[in-house]
């Protein structure tokens, strides 16, 4: 089981399988790598956020596997030195991005309209858009489990 975030050190885990706990409303971990250490690098950058999932292999592998992919799709199609992939949660799900837009926070871009960024392709369930200034995202979003 991966490390979970937590208020304290002995407080409740604050993201998990089933959602974020209250008081949290949202959360974003970000890992940068450098694009010349290729996919082992962006494998790497997507384990360390998902790190912070309190929740079983079974539902952490497949956040794991959309963030290898999404490394893997934008090294494809981006020649930029650095790259970041960012894990967001909030209440309706987990988002998980790779982009070679390394200033703008995922939140703000998603405000600014992910959906409203032309759309290149669909690849493996995951969305590749052209943002700002010719940057590249591709986003992959995920829901959470229901608790049974």
């Amino acid at each position: 089981m991966a490390t979970p975030v937590r208020a304290s050190s002995d407080g409740p885990a604050l993201l998990t399988e089933h959602g974020l706990m209250e008081p949290v409303r949202e959360m974003e971990f970000t890992a940068h790598f450098a694009r010349a250490d290729g996919e082992f690098a962006a494998r790497a950058a997507a384990a360390a956020v998902t790190q912070v999932i309190d929740a079983p292999l079974s539902f952490v592998s497949p956040v794991l596997d959309a963030g290898c992919s999404a490394g893997r799709c934008l090294l494809a199609r981006s020649a930029a030195d650095t790259c970041r992939i960012v894990l967001t949660a909030d209440p309706s799900g987990i988002t998980v991005a790779a982009t070679d837009d390394v200033a703008v926070p995922l939140d703000a871009g998603d405000r600014a309209g992910t959906e409203g960024l032309p759309l290149l392709a669909v690849v493996d369930g995951m969305n590749v858009h052209h943002g700002p200034d010719g940057h590249v995202w591709v986003v992959w979003k995920g829901s959470w489990r229901q608790a049974v």
